[in-house]
């Protein structure tokens, strides 16, 4: 499933980095090893992060068109088995979940920087817009890289949850 990202950035302040996406972006939710992954690739890499900027991946989603969402959103989780909770409007402001593993991988630098303790939390934004957000206490590895990205690693449980609350935000949108 591929979701529009208005917005995608990873900031390492500590190591003077930030990752951007130039133009649009798009989240791939995959399962992979039996695990879910939220992906973004093609990030741009630059040496700007400015000291006081919190560390974390920040992210935001086009939650429209409501129709197509929901629609994704269903077959997702038909084809991948998830049990959905179907509730409209959702039954909390935000959704917060811990994940297995935030990274992003660094080409330019041979870089791996990596959360193992983080914590997700994602809320509306606006009008048919998510916010997504993953803090923690980030790292730094030295690993030779090819693509600079970011991804989520999530428990099936943890994303049948984020796809429920998505379900129930496009739904009230609809």
């Amino acid at each position: 499933m591929l979701l529009h990202c208005p917005r995608v950035q990873a900031l390492f302040p500590q190591e003077k980095i930030r990752l951007e996406h130039q133009g649009p972006a798009w989240m791939l939710w995959a399962e992979h090893g039996g695990t879910m992954i939220l992906k973004v690739a093609d990030l741009k890499f630059s040496e700007a992060a400015a000291c006081g900027e919190e560390s974390g991946l920040f992210l935001e989603m086009d939650l429209s068109p409501a129709a197509t969402l929901i629609a994704q959103i269903e077959a997702f989780a038909a084809e991948h088995s998830l049990a959905l909770n179907i509730s409209t409007p959702p039954p909390h402001p935000e959704f917060s979940a811990a994940p297995i593993l935030a990274a992003c991988h660094i080409p330019d630098k041979n870089l791996f920087i990596f959360a193992e303790e983080s914590r997700l939390l994602a809320r509306p934004s606006g009008p048919a817009a998510l916010e997504i957000a993953v803090r923690g206490e980030f790292r730094a590895r030295t690993v030779p890289c090819r693509e600079a990205d970011l991804v989520i690693h999530l428990a099936t449980a943890d994303l049948a949850r984020l796809l429920s609350f998505l379900l129930a935000l496009a739904r009230a949108e609809g």
